[in-house]
């Protein structure tokens, strides 16, 4: 997969746009917590920590345990932080259609794109996941790297495309997506009244990760002819096939 590193220098200059040092700077692309935010999704995430960071599995029973008030205190002093680690330009190839074979020897078979499909690419459930990407697309307006970038250019798909197949040749339409794709780091600041250096004593008060979003640019739908990873003899259509005359 084609990836370029997007020139964005992590260095303390007066160029706007440029990201700044979180450690000496507090400059979270999205805080989470039970001001914010659904109090379960933190109960949740304490949770996971715990059961990360356990000296003895038995340890974390308490946390399994919790109902959202008795440990009001430590729920709602915790929070989580997203900070920018890593920006890169990339592109992903997506199933844009069935896996179709023809096997009709005196025509062509005809494939196209399944209509809409791009609104299914980008359809997200996660409200985590949307938020993010709405911030990011709003601290990226910021930034004189990104002014040639239009983010979420689907209006003019190329949806008229015609993949032709051959007799006995499998195919399918793809769609090759350029993306941002932004690296996070994920801070889970965690209070101390949750109890957790009990849990494991070098506990810091905190607990840091990785989460990655990827951001929509454009795309194009090319005919992927021949075996992928989503198409192959064994599962490919042949019923309902359209044709046309050889050429």
């Amino acid at each position: 997969m084609f990836k370029i590193v997007l020139v964005i220098i992590l260095l303390i200059t007066s160029v706007s746009g440029v990201l700044p040092d979180h450690n000496e700077v507090d400059r979270s692309i999205l805080k989470v917590s039970t001001r914010t935010h659904d109090k379960h999704l933190i109960i949740q995430t304490l949770q996971d920590v715990a059961d990360k960071i356990t000296l003895r599995p038995d340890n974390s029973a308490r946390f399994q345990l919790w109902n959202g008030e008795d440990d009001r205190t430590c729920i709602e002093g915790s929070s989580i932080k997203y900070y920018i680690s890593k920006i890169e330009l990339t592109d992903k190839n997506l199933e844009a259609s069935e896996c179709r074979i023809n096997l009709n020897a005196n025509f062509q078979a005809v494939l196209e794109p399944t209509p809409n499909i791009h609104l299914l690419f980008l359809s997200n459930k996660d409200a985590i996941d949307t938020q993010l990407k709405i911030n990011l697309l709003d601290e990226f307006s910021l930034y004189s790297q990104f002014k040639e970038y239009k983010f979420n250019d689907f209006g003019n798909l190329n949806y008229d495309l015609q993949c032709v197949i051959d007799y006995q040749e499998i195919m399918q339409v793809q769609f090759k997506e350029t993306i941002i794709e932004v690296t996070l780091e994920r801070k889970i600041d965690v209070h101390e009244s949750c109890g957790f250096n009990q849990l494991n004593n070098q506990f810091p008060g905190y607990y840091k990760d990785s989460d990655i979003v990827q951001l929509p640019v454009n795309g194009t739908f090319y005919c992927h002819r021949g075996k992928s990873s989503t198409c192959n003899r064994a599962i490919a259509e042949y019923k309902g096939s359209r044709y046309k005359l050889p050429d």
